[in-house]
């Protein structure tokens, strides 16, 4: 995807008559700004690690970003954090930044992905500790079962994984609003519908307070994952306690890290967006209407109603 920002950089630097230095043009996700400002997650994540204890212990992390997890174990006393990034500009980053640290003795860094990475780990001995926080705002969108995977493969019994389990939780929305950021009809007279086959079939990224939606339903836990785990999907059992048309349904996630848990629950201020799945087709509901929805490994929902009188 063309990044509007590093663009315009580039034709504002050709118009001068030179080229942008290779250095200066971002090719990294811009929510790497908005993530490492978000003071609530960063400091819940330090507490986290904190009451680890990981005073003398080997940590292994997946996706290495800036480097502030790998820095922060060794803050607190980690013997040694071996962590991977995929990226190469971000790993660029990393390693400028871990060398001015203090702590590059204590940091071995790899511009490998996770899978690469497990090959280079120490064989005598499972990591004590295993970091990851390669999610989207709807959890799988990072390759959360090939990490998934590659822990695994390098974990025992004995070590921590954190987060120890991500809980995702939706309900069901009405919304004009959001549902037309994937399709559009007619404009201007002319019908433009043929460019929702296009559409995303499992969800997108949305800043829901951004936009108006009615709620159809209480919240409710619509799938739990864990490293360990198989994390097949089950339908969750919904009730509507209002009438309208279900567009979709929108999700949020609790990370738990130990006692501390990181969310972009929608007054949590979080800089995640949540995550919208939509419906196939807009189904009608009625108060007291009870369904089922199940969210399948590749973020799409689907809902069976039951019978109004059931």
């Amino acid at each position: 995807m063309l990044n509007s920002n590093s663009f315009l950089e580039q034709v504002l630097a050709r118009s001068r008559g030179r080229e942008p230095a290779e250095s200066s043009v971002r090719r990294f996700p811009s929510w790497h700004y908005a993530m490492l400002n978000d003071a609530s997650r960063s400091r819940a994540i330090e507490d986290a690690i904190r009451k680890l204890q990981p005073e003398g212990k080997t940590i292994f992390e997946i996706g290495a970003g800036t480097g502030l997890i790998a820095m922060l174990f060794a803050k607190h006393g980690a013997q040694h954090v071996y962590t991977c990034e995929a990226d190469h500009q971000m790993f660029m980053v990393a390693d400028r930044i871990i060398g001015q640290s203090g702590y590059k003795d204590q940091i071995t860094l790899w511009n490998v992905p996770s899978s690469t990475a497990v090959e280079f780990l120490p064989t005598d001995r499972a990591p004590d500790i295993i970091f990851t926080e390669t999610i989207d705002c709807g959890v799988i969108g990072e390759g959360f079962f090939s990490v998934s995977e590659d822990i695994v493969s390098i974990a025992d019994s004995g070590t921590i994984i954190l987060p120890q389990k991500i809980q995702q939780f939706g309900l069901l929305v009405e919304s004009e609003s959001i549902i037309n950021l994937n399709r559009v009809r007619e404009v201007c007279g002319f019908d433009l519908s043929i460019l929702n086959e296009y559409s995303t079939r499992s969800y997108f990224p949305v800043h829901s307070r951004l936009h108006d939606f009615r709620l159809l339903s209480e919240p409710v836990l619509l799938r739990t994952y864990d490293y360990r785990a198989d994390n097949e999907p089950q339908p969750a059992a919904i009730r509507c306690n209002r009438p309208g048309t279900a567009h979709g349904v929108l999700t949020w996630f609790s990370l738990h890290f130990g006692s501390e848990v990181v969310t972009n629950l929608i007054e949590s201020g979080s800089h995640w967006h949540q995550a919208f799945h939509p419906l196939a087709e807009a189904i009608p509901v009625s108060t007291h209407q009870a369904a089922h929805l199940t969210l399948n490994n590749s973020g799409q929902v689907t809902m069976t109603l039951e019978d109004d009188h059931a």
